[in-house]
């Protein structure tokens, strides 16, 4: 009798869990944050990878790390080059509403170069062991947060092997003079390695988090051109983003 009541005890406390999983919602607003998040690494992206085409073919700039910002209502590229937690302004581009750019001296012309420099450069100090240990390539980004913080994050970027990587994310935030580090946000999970080339289906594995991660979305947005669709499959739900009838890409999100 009392294994029969335990075993009606446990089913029905199975079911309530069941019950309740199912009755949370999808929480669009934190996906929101990550996307705006992503479209902004997104920008970044583009006008870090204007300013290596600009450069690649003429001199040789494989120690200098890009970022890209916005400032004044236009867009700002320095090239930056790292010594410990120091470092000095090779290039530095700004851009116009159309996108052309002007290049400019390379000296600390603004108190955002100042901050951003330094962020990135003491932040790319520490994570250098990682570098070394993971043996990728990977992209940086430095955003301002509302608070006026800096957070420098890495993501993996697509590799010279013709991967895209995902699986892995490094924030880094320091306080607004970019020398302070305020606090460290990693998240890892299984390093997966997706070969671009024959449109298909492609899911994600981020299945140890509850949300999609900003680089989860970030590069569901790289990449989104090269599979029929892509999907963002977490612990409790699944993102998805495919082209709708009229071509235009759209998200669609699922609870389990």
């Amino acid at each position: 009798m009392k294994k029969a009541n335990l075993f009606f005890i446990l089913i029905t406390l199975s079911c309530l869990a069941k019950s309740q999983s199912a009755q949370v919602a999808f929480d669009s607003t934190k996906f929101n944050q990550g996307l705006a998040l992503a479209t902004y690494f997104l920008s970044c992206e583009t006008y870090n990878q204007a300013a290596v085409d600009r450069y690649k073919r003429i001199e040789d700039i494989s120690a200098i790390e890009w970022v890209s910002y916005p400032e004044n209502n236009k867009w700002r590229t320095v090239g930056l080059i790292s010594t410990g937690n120091t470092f000095s302004i090779t290039k530095n581009l700004q851009y116009d509403s159309l996108g052309q750019f002007t290049e400019l001296p390379p000296l600390f012309d603004s108190a955002a170069i100042s901050s951003t420099g330094s962020a990135l450069a003491f932040a790319s100090n520490r994570f250098q062991l990682i570098r070394d240990t993971c043996n990728l390539y990977f992209n940086s980004f430095v955003q301002t947060n509302a608070d006026q913080t800096l957070s420098v994050w890495y993501l993996p970027a697509f590799q010279p092997s013709g991967q895209a990587i995902y699986g892995c994310e490094w924030e880094y935030i320091f306080d607004k003079t970019g020398k302070n580090l305020i606090k460290e946000n990693v998240f890892t999970n299984r390093l997966t390695g997706v070969w671009i080339g024959q449109p298909r289906e492609l899911w994600l594995n981020y299945r140890n988090t509850d949300k999609p991660t900003p680089g989860s979305i970030f590069f569901a947005l790289s990449f989104r051109d090269y599979f029929t669709r892509l999907r963002i499959d977490t612990r409790i739900s699944t993102s998805t983003i495919a082209r709708d009838a009229t071509g235009q890409y759209i998200w669609t999100h699922k609870m389990k």
